[in-house]
């Protein structure tokens, strides 16, 4: 134990001893060793560039298309701060912050057009990165400590598919760990989902979408049990309530 202690304590002295331009090659190294592990249903792959004094520019390529829309205002709207987020609530990331380095974040679609370019600081990160984040980071998140995370995304709610006129309204984690998703549908949607075996053909239909299979796959580590789909009129009453667990995968 004593020993960690000292490895721990001499790890940290090195850290403070290296100057600004060392600690930026240092973190696009750690970035890009682990890019890998970042890659999931919404990001492709990703990585780090040293790209000037004080600059850090990260490249995020999605699996979005330009062709949805919803998906695009979501991944623009949200990714970016969820990104700054998870750098400052890691020790190294946040130093750099402090120290005044700028992270220049690029987004990318599936055709190669950038869907996002948005730069972080300190200054737009203000505040100390919440126990809820970090909790999510390390893995082992409760329901409130999950909503901290998804909260980035209700800042930019309702958004609006125009194609269908169904509006997502909010996205949140219940109780039992369930990622809830609430989509207000207008009147000519509500019939189709009033029609008898409606919910299952729905279900089914989901069930094709990788992507659905995806988050749920992917934030099975974070506690996850179920996606549930929910479907309210303008008034605000439930229409149809759909679940996905994971017995639903196979």
């Amino acid at each position: 134990m004593k020993k960690l202690l000292i490895i721990g304590f001499t790890s940290l002295l090195l850290w403070s001893c290296k100057s600004k331009n060392d600690k930026i090659q240092d973190f696009v190294k750690a970035y890009n060793a682990s890019s890998s592990m970042i890659s999931n249903y919404m990001i492709k792959s990703t990585k780090a560039i040293s790209s000037g004094p004080d600059e850090i520019t990260i490249e995020i390529n999605t699996n979005n298309q330009e062709s949805d829309e919803l998906e695009s205002g979501m991944i623009s709207s949200s990714l970016p701060e969820l990104i700054g987020q998870g750098i400052k609530s890691e020790r190294s990331g946040n130093e750099l912050l402090e120290s005044g380095v700028k992270f220049k974040l690029k987004i990318i679609n599936t055709d190669g057009k950038v869907i996002a370019n948005q730069t972080v600081d300190k200054n737009s990160l203000k505040g100390n990165a919440s126990d809820g984040f970090k909790s999510v980071v390390a893995g082992n998140p409760n329901a409130s400590q999950l909503n901290t995370i998804l909260e980035v995304f209700n800042k930019n709610l309702p958004m609006e598919d125009k194609a269908t006129g169904t509006k997502v309204m909010s996205i949140k984690a219940d109780e039992q760990n369930n990622i809830v998703y609430t989509t207000e549908v207008p009147d000519s949607y509500k019939a189709l989902l009033e029609v008898e075996g409606a919910d299952q053909i729905l279900k089914d239909e989901m069930l094709r979408m990788p992507q659905v299979r995806q988050v749920l796959t992917k934030t099975e580590a974070l506690g996850v049990k179920n996606l549930k789909y929910k479907y309210v009129d303008a008034k605000g009453k439930t229409v149809k309530e759909i679940t996905i667990s994971k017995e639903d995968l196979k």
